[in-house]
């Protein structure tokens, strides 16, 4: 039937683990705005859930975002002074076009390590967590689609779950239950814990029993070997509980996509600790401000040594005599101090 749609939050709800054995719980998410589920009757007998709405139509458009910024810049007014000579005006706006170019390329720099960063609407990885050793899992299939319209494209939900087992050694495995079948998440829960064993051999697996609620929203409940539980810890479920809950919630994938890209993400995130940016970001803004003061200073030195030059010259070109007896005598060392320091 697929998903019955909608969008919202959700996430992980339940669950816990105890040392020894085995452990389970659950997690539901979605909302209840309707659009996922197809129409029909439930299998399995039913739970005395409604019948779910008609499917609607999925968003086949591509979704554009639009990260384009404007940058504003200034000129500078060309000017002389008086003398056929222009003024420090150029080189105080090329200083400042340099200050500025400076701090866009370092506060994009910024950006994208934001950008890289996971979403903080995902929960953070804080363990650093080892993947399981190659023989831990006696590998199986990887999902079971009771329902019998949720997978359609069998490569597509397996590329995201076999990255999960290759980065995190415990191999993942989804059962989609009818749609409406249940909508209790312990009843999931103890449906995952029957399963478990049914399915599996070895104590390496994470079992995801999901159901769509046929009104927009889904549960979940699972079961992790004892073995898997050191990757797959309270910390890991939440994670994937809130990229389950993304991608449910984003038309623009397909049923398919939900979990691979969930699982996939979930790898990515559980076996790495989240960076902070707090560190990065404070480095980049110190020096945003040293570059800007060592520019700063440099232009300041450039405009008194212009001053200066400038300075000189006026007085160089001056005729002696447009000047007091006392102060023709005093330029006249000024000019002797000069000539005596070029040779």
């Amino acid at each position: 039937m697929g998903r019955s749609g909608g969008s919202g939050g959700g996430g992980f709800s339940g669950g816990g683990f105890s040392g020894g054995g085995r452990s389970s719980g659950g997690f539901s998410g979605g909302s209840h705005s309707g659009g996922r589920s197809g129409g029909g009757s439930f299998g399995g007998g039913g739970w005395g859930a409604p019948p779910p709405p008609p499917r609607r139509p999925y968003r086949t458009a591509p979704i554009i975002i639009d990260n384009s910024r404007r940058y504003y810049g200034g000129g500078g007014n060309g000017g002389g002074n008086g003398n056929g000579q222009n003024n420090s005006g150029g080189s105080g706006c090329g200083t400042t076009l340099i200050v500025v170019l400076l701090v866009l390329f370092l506060f994009g720099g910024i950006g994208f390590f934001l950008m890289g960063t996971p979403s903080s609407s995902i929960a953070k990885s804080t363990v650093a967590r080892e993947a399981l050793p190659s023989n831990a899992v006696t590998e199986t299939g990887y999902y079971t689609d009771a329902d019998g319209d949720w997978i359609h494209n069998q490569g597509e939900l397996t590329a995201g779950l076999r990255k999960f087992y290759q980065e995190t050694g415990v191999q993942p495995y989804v059962y989609i239950l009818p749609n409406g079948e249940s909508t209790s998440v312990p009843d999931l829960k103890s449906r995952a814990e029957a399963l478990y064993p049914q399915l599996f051999t070895d104590e390496a697996h994470f079992l995801l029993v999901f159901c769509d609620d046929g009104r927009g929203g889904y549960n979940c409940g699972y079961t992790v070997g004892s073995q898997a539980k050191t990757v797959m810890d309270n910390e890991a479920v939440s994670i994937l509980a809130d990229y389950l809950d993304r991608y449910y919630n984003d038309s623009s994938v397909s049923e398919e996509e939900i979990f691979s890209n969930a699982f996939a993400k979930t790898a990515d995130r559980i076996m790495t600790v989240t960076r902070s940016p707090v560190v990065p970001v404070a480095v980049c803004i110190a020096a945003v401000i040293v570059i800007a003061l060592l520019v700063f200073s440099l232009q300041k030195r450039r405009e008194a040594k212009e001053r200066q030059r400038q300075a000189d010259e006026k007085m160089w070109s001056t005729p002696l005599e447009s000047f007091g007896a006392d102060e023709a005598a005093e330029r006249a060392k000024k000019y002797e101090n000069t000539d005596t320091h070029t040779q």
